[in-house]
């Protein structure tokens, strides 16, 4: 009886254990942690990266085996990712829109048929279209591919991503570069 007993509490011991390193945590809450934040984000590849973050931000900061509920912390790390990820595709958005209305001003007025251009406009703006060329030709081959395809293509940083193979961090540092040396021409 005595065995039994020793037994019993063993594996009660061993169910309150469960999830107490970060292995089994992983284990036992990936899957409906990714559940979790694929109904958020609407998409998978981008709840994986969340989910393995939230991990890694976790393991970083935290000892599963001293906390009461390791995965409801985790899940809160996931919830505060997605709300972060939000942000940051706002902010960019509203980045690109300022910047593209701040870089087009007056590109309306070019709309007049082609017999009433004034020549010395038609002429600078050729001196423009040539400055711009030299510029992107004098950027690094990385640099110049990701801004071609990102402001010439429409595609987005993610697209740029899976076509070059380049990381969307430097993706978006490859567009700061390119940016910043196209501003040069306005004197800005």
């Amino acid at each position: 009886m005595c065995d039994r007993v020793k037994t019993a509490r063993q594996i009660v011991a061993d169910k309150s254990q469960a999830g107490r390193t970060l292995e089994d945590l992983f284990r036992l809450q990936r899957r409906p942690l990714l559940r979790f934040v694929t109904a958020r984000v609407g998409n998978e590849t981008e709840a994986e990266e969340i989910v393995q973050e939230a991990f890694i931000r976790f393991q970083s900061r935290y000892d599963p085996a001293a906390m009461a509920s390791p995965a409801a912390l985790l899940a809160r790390i996931a919830a505060n990712l997605v709300i972060d990820r939000a942000r940051e595709k706002n902010a960019r958005a509203q980045r690109e829109d300022a910047w593209g209305k701040a870089h087009t001003a007056g590109a309306g007025d070019g709309l007049a048929p082609f017999a009433t251009l004034d020549p010395a406009r038609e002429l600078d703006a050729k001196q423009q279209v040539a400055a711009a060329m030299a510029v992107l030709d004098a950027l690094p081959d990385k640099t110049r591919t990701v801004f071609l395809l990102h402001r010439f293509e429409g595609l987005s940083h993610a697209e740029v991503s899976e076509r070059t193979g380049i990381p969307k961090s430097t993706i978006e540092k490859h567009m700061i570069r390119a940016i910043r040396a196209l501003a040069h021409l306005r004197g800005t």
